[in-house]
């Protein structure tokens, strides 16, 4: 009987580096991926299913599962127990199990009624529904994915286990002591507001730079750094641009006098948010979301859009599930208004947007507030310690 683990491939996602991490603290004894992309150091050595990677289609992926499924049935034996992360992976689990009868649990790491839209929820939302009820355990990374799981997909909440994400925070607080690159230490010297993650609709980047606009007004020298790569870069620094915003778009050694620094992936983004006077969190929906967490652990401090999964258990763990559409200041950090979506060109700024302005501008201010800030953000960063919650999937494993 031994544990085995599974997710899609190990990129450079949350999902991916959070079971890179936990392979090495669980007594797992293989690491299979849907796909060929390794992008992520584990303690284990992969094992691709298939010889599928990133610019592979996704609905080719979709219906390539069964055949993922028929590949798993054949690694994993009566008794084994296999977890898997993200959705795909998580339903090639269950009709692998289904096939072979080890034992599946599967964890939900976003939440799927805001990643899954248009064509993709035309295709992933009925497997969510019809497979996920099947798995021996179901686990979520946070409660309001567990309420997503349960009111958008029929899941009974009854079923659902919450095991939130681990982070490494010592490790963090070590890569963030690092200097900065070249030419950065410049910028630094500004008032900074940092941002990570990828450059992806979930993330909401245009509010961000919409909201920067009006700050950069307000705030002398302000500057916006933003670590990550991804889709929507292209689209970013062109509304940057017609926002009226001096655009770093990355590559050589950036200017002391931009508004927008796209400071691209970075291997290790932690001194672009250590260094930072404050962390703006922008994202439409999440699951449980690292960054949030690593900013924390960076000692930055932070003000998220309170979104329906993630930021709120972080920053005010005690209050209800509801937000009243004001800013509400909490013990680690500033929940903001959830923002739209919308993408419009019109230059107006949304109500949101507005109010994050003010106060991302009033924040950047208000040294005696950062400093509280970043002192309780430090110590709640610990309450997410990796062991942690590699004992508690130990615990729920019974390994």
């Amino acid at each position: 009987m031994a544990l085995k683990l599974l997710i899609n491939s190990l990129y450079r996602g949350g999902a991916e580096k959070q079971l890179a991490a936990l392979a090495g603290l669980l007594p797992a004894q293989a690491l299979f991926l849907l796909e060929n992309e390794i992008a992520q150091a584990t303690a284990l050595s992969p094992v691709p299913l298939s010889s599928h990677n990133s610019r592979t289609s996704s609905l080719v992926k979709t219906a390539a599962i069964p055949l993922y499924a028929r590949k798993l049935a054949s690694l994993a034996g009566r008794g084994d127990t296999v977890l898997s992360f993200m959705e795909r992976a998580n339903i090639v689990n269950v009709l692998a199990a289904r096939r072979g009868g080890h034992r599946s649990v599967i964890c939900e790491r976003t939440r799927p009624s805001g990643e899954f839209s248009g064509l993709r929820g035309l295709l992933m939302a009925p497997l969510i529904k019809r497979f996920y009820p099947l798995a021996d355990i179901i686990v979520a990374n946070s409660q309001g994915v567990k309420q997503d799981l349960a009111e958008n997909f029929a899941i009974p909440a009854a079923k659902i286990r919450v095991i939130q994400n681990g982070c490494d925070t010592a490790g963090i607080q070590a890569l963030a002591a690092e200097p900065l690159p070249a030419g950065w230490q410049r910028v630094y010297e500004r008032p900074v507001v940092a941002t990570s993650g990828r450059l992806t609709a979930a993330k909401g980047q245009w509010h961000l730079l919409r909201i920067f606009r009006g700050v950069r007004d307000a705030v002398p020298g302000a500057a916006l750094v933003l670590a990550g790569d991804g889709e929507l870069k292209g689209y970013l620094a062109r509304l940057a641009a017609r926002l009226g915003l001096k655009v770093f778009a990355g590559g050589g050694e950036p200017p002391p006098d931009a508004d927008v620094y796209f400071a691209g992936f970075r291997e290790n983004p932690y001194p672009f948010l250590a260094k930072a006077r404050l962390f703006a969190f922008t994202s439409l929906w999440e699951g449980f979301p690292n960054a949030l967490v690593e900013a924390l652990a960076c000692g930055v401090p932070v003000m998220a859009a309170d979104c329906a999964a993630g930021p709120r258990e972080i920053l005010a763990p005690a209050s209800p599930p509801s937000c009243s559409g004001l800013p509400e200041p909490s013990p680690y950090g500033l929940l903001m208004p959830a923002l739209s979506g919308s993408r419009s060109p019109d230059a107006e700024t949304q109500e949101e947007e507005a109010l994050w302005e003010v106060e991302m501008a009033r924040l950047l201010g208000d040294a005696a507030l950062l400093a509280r800030y970043r002192a309780a953000g430090l110590k709640r960063a610990g309450d997410f310690e990796l062991a942690r919650a590699a004992r508690l999937w130990r615990e729920l494993l019974g390994c």
